[in-house]
């Protein structure tokens, strides 16, 4: 669809500079129908992508392990309170 949409631009600026607007707008149309699907497929996978729990690879003493961000932020706030009930 990009390489598409390529030949529609070129297209459209041959036209142009010719001075025939009038027989761009069949090529702007389906170029506009193109740029509104991609833009589509790039929302939803944008929507997909805030569904999903977000997940952060910890690595400690050489193994590394995935969780989510509820268990890292659960983990970090267990290892900043064992430092400062340490220190003191």
């Amino acid at each position: 669809m990009l390489d598409e949409n390529h030949h529609l631009i070129q297209c459209i600026m041959d036209y142009q500079s010719k001075g025939k607007t009038a027989e761009c707008t069949q090529y702007q149309q389906v170029l506009h129908r193109n740029l509104v699907y991609l833009a589509t497929i790039a929302d939803s996978n944008q929507n997909m992508q805030s569904l999903l729990p977000a997940v952060s690879l910890i690595c400690d003493s050489g193994s590394c392990n995935t969780v989510d961000s509820s268990t890292y932020q659960t983990r970090s706030n267990i290892r900043n309170v064992w430092t400062v009930h340490h220190r003191n």
